[in-house]
C-alpha cells in the first residue's frame, strides 16, 4: 500500500510563471508535455537542503536562476501573517519587571525574556520580541545587548533571581 498526498490548493510563485506552491511549501513545475484535454502536467521538484534549510530552485520569468524557502514563501502566500508583539502587550498582558543593567529588556516570573525597546536594523528591526535562548551544559542562557552594542551572556535563572529577588 502506498502513501497518497491529498491535492491542496496551489499558488503560482511571483515572477515564476511556470512554477507554483502548495501550502505546505511543495514546490511544482508545468511540464511541456501535454496531457489530454490539453491541460498541462504538474511536476513536483526536489527540494535541496541548503545551510539546514529546504530550498528549491526555479527559473524566473527573465530566465535567471533563483533560489528561496519554499516553507517560508508558502506562509507568506497562504498564512495570515504572525501577530507582531507590542509594547502595550507586553507590559499589561504579562507581569515583567526591568532586567538589571539591561533597560532594553524585561523579564517575567517564569523567565521569558523581551526586548521592549527593539533595534533600529537586523532582523528584529522595529519590534518587540521575544529572545532567544541557548542550551550550554544543560542549562539556559540569554545574549543581552546593550545600547552601545555590547553583549554579554547571561543565565535566565540568575536574571530572574535579580529581577524577581527570588
Amino acid at each position: 500500500m502506498t502513501a497518497q498526498r491529498i491535492e491542496t490548493a496551489r499558488k503560482t510563485i511571483p515572477n515564476a510563471s511556470k512554477y507554483e506552491i502548495d501550502a505546505d511549501g511543495f514546490v511544482y513545475r508545468k511540464s511541456t508535455r501535454l496531457m489530454n484535454n490539453e491541460t498541462r502536467d504538474m511536476r513536483r521538484l526536489r527540494l535541496s537542503r541548503l545551510n539546514g534549510r529546504w530550498s528549491a530552485l526555479v527559473y524566473t520569468d527573465n530566465g535567471k536562476q533563483w533560489r528561496f524557502d519554499p516553507e517560508r514563501l508558502a506562509r507568506s502566500l497562504f498564512h495570515a501573517p504572525d501577530p507582531v508583539l507590542t509594547y502595550e502587550d507586553i507590559m499589561n498582558n504579562f507581569k515583567t519587571r526591568p532586567v538589571e543593567g539591561f533597560p532594553r529588556y524585561v523579564v517575567t516570573p517564569y523567565g521569558a525574556i523581551y526586548c521592549i525597546d527593539p533595534p533600529k536594523r537586523g532582523k528584529n528591526a522595529g519590534a518587540c520580541y521575544l529572545v532567544h535562548e541557548t542550551l550550554k551544559r544543560g542549562r539556559a542562557f540569554v545574549t543581552l545587548r546593550d545600547y552601545d552594542g555590547s553583549r554579554k551572556l547571561l543565565k535566565v535563572d540568575n536574571v530572574v533571581k535579580r529581577a524577581w529577588e527570588y
